[in-house]
């Protein structure tokens, strides 16, 4: 596209150059028209209105051309941005592509023992890799009353130390995702849903993403990812692929 304009540029210039030669030409050819036909003042009054009207004539046509000109310029300036912009956007997609990994994952979680640590130390690999703002991973027990997810690990997570934090299957958001073994991706948390707390003071992610870790249709858990930014499809993808490898490695203790 940008070398079919940059030829119509060149086509371009070559008519203006043209445009100039047939106005001087023309001019020269009306200048003389009144020695052809034997009138000795050339600026002859019978004249004027024909002068007048070749003048507005090539001051028309210059203008239009030279608007033509420059607006084709534009196109090809404007053509040659886009087409750095979406070079850049694709580096920048490839690269943060590459920055994740689920052989980081696999690595942290197999050098973990027990059911809890796997979790916390999948959950570790997950965010740091995703830049995520926070984090929270649940684990998911049998009890009389039914079944129940229980915090177990936190990234960037401000909660007491003794605090019990658990949902029963269908409750709230995390309890949705276990009990239909489904990815939720929430693009706008409502203000005040999730506060993540620094020396800088405090501040509401604006996405969530909870992922299910399980194995066929067993629920093992649950990973509860908030991030300031919106996680790509790709990312989401790595946190169900980081998930399954997680119920693998748990189904196995």
């Amino acid at each position: 596209m940008t070398e079919l304009l940059r030829d119509r540029y060149k086509v371009g210039l070559a008519l203006a150059a043209l445009f100039i030669l047939g106005v001087i030409i023309s001019l020269y050819s009306v200048y003389s028209i009144p020695h052809r036909l034997m009138i000795g003042n050339a600026f002859h009054p019978g004249m004027a209105s024909t002068y007048i009207i070749l003048l507005l004539t090539f001051i028309s046509g210059g203008v239009a051309l030279w608007y033509s000109l420059g607006y084709k310029n534009e196109v090809i300036v404007f053509r040659d941005k886009v087409t750095i912009t979406d070079d850049n956007d694709q580096s920048q997609g490839n690269s943060s592509q590459t920055t994740i990994s689920l052989e980081n994952v696999r690595t942290s979680i197999n050098q973990a023992n027990g059911a809890e640590k796997v979790l916390r130390a999948g959950l570790e690999a997950i965010c740091k890799q995703l830049d995520a703002g926070q984090g929270a991973v649940y684990l998911s027990m049998e009890e009389e009353s039914g079944r129940r997810l229980e915090l177990k690990g936190g990234y960037a997570l401000s909660i007491g130390e003794n605090t019990v934090i658990s949902f029963a299957y269908g409750e709230g958001l995390v309890g949705q995702a276990a009990s239909g073994a489904r990815t939720l991706y929430i693009d706008e948390v409502p203000e005040g849903y999730i506060k993540i707390i620094s020396g800088l003071g405090s501040a509401s992610p604006r996405f969530l993403l909870i992922v299910p870790i399980k194995k066929a249709e067993k629920v093992f858990g649950i990973i509860e990812i908030a991030s300031f930014t919106a996680v790509s499809e790709d990312q989401r993808k790595f946190v169900e692929e980081s998930a399954q490898l997680i119920a693998d490695v748990i189904a196995t203790k």
